[in-house]
């Protein structure tokens, strides 16, 4: 289920990032969103409030004839922007299990081992003269500089 959110907010444009969603507001503009993160977005009660529903809405409108503060009419991208939103997290978490992985087995591996996998994956010699402890902790160092691809 949905919840109407209605930006508030004085600055002429807002953007999430608070809340990983990237969703961008512009004055009264209404967004339905999933009930969880509405409730976040509540929350600041500054910046959003929950859009009244239809008999609410009617009602108010009845009371305050000459104000217009109607939303604007803006084409609702919203699903669209929160699974994109949620396929950049999927996909940085993906990230983040292989470079846990990768540091994990870096921890278990000998010293030639070590040495293979950093010429194999980043190209890279390492002297034969250094330490296990040494050569694991340049290892280490290349997966935090070039990732675990």
């Amino acid at each position: 289920m949905n919840t109407p959110v209605q930006y508030i907010g004085r600055k002429p444009t807002y953007t999430d990032l608070l809340y990983g969603t990237g969703l961008t507001f512009v004055p009264n503009q209404v967004r339905p969103l999933p009930e969880r993160l509405a409730a976040k977005f509540l929350r600041h009660s500054d910046l959003f409030r929950e859009e009244p529903q239809d008999d609410e809405q009617q009602d108010e409108q009845a009371q305050k004839p000459e104000q217009s503060d109607t939303p604007p009419k803006l084409e609702d991208d919203t699903a669209a922007l929160l699974a994109a939103a949620q396929k950049q997290q999927d996909e940085q978490a993906q990230k983040d299990l292989e470079r846990a992985g990768l540091m994990d087995q870096v921890r278990t591996m000998t010293k030639p081992e070590l040495q293979t996998l950093a010429m194999d994956r980043w190209n890279q010699v390492l002297a034969k003269n250094l330490t296990l402890e040494s050569t694991r902790e340049r290892v280490l160092q290349f997966v935090d500089q070039y990732g675990a691809a």
